[in-house]
């Protein structure tokens, strides 16, 4: 499955001297899997959000970063913390990396 990849660039200021953000170019990257993982509706007053929370498998060697940002199956998602080491729990074989990514809406 491919994946869109946009690292994050950092911020910057507008001409009004506003933060802003960027990302790069978005680059293909291959993964090995994609959990659509869970979703939750927090119940706060005044807000009517879903949060979305998958899980996706990388190959050994591929990083994203905290704040990149991913486009899956036509959704995009930002990175959710670390790239994780993903190891056999029987032993100490290094399958490939996870990262858990996020999208809220509302």
């Amino acid at each position: 499955m491919i994946v869109q990849h946009e690292t994050f660039a950092g911020t910057g200021e507008d001409s009004h001297g506003n933060e802003v953000e960027s990302w790069g170019e978005p680059a293909d990257v291959e993964i090995m899997a994609f959990d659509p993982g869970s979703t939750s509706e927090p119940r706060e007053a005044g807000h009517d959000r879903v949060i979305v929370e998958p899980t996706i498998y990388l190959y050994p060697g591929t990083i994203f970063g905290p704040r990149d940002r991913v486009t899956v199956n036509g959704r995009q998602y930002e990175v959710e913390g670390e790239t994780r080491i993903w190891e056999h729990p029987e032993g100490a074989e290094h399958y490939g990396n996870v990262v858990t990514i996020r999208r809220v809406e509302g």
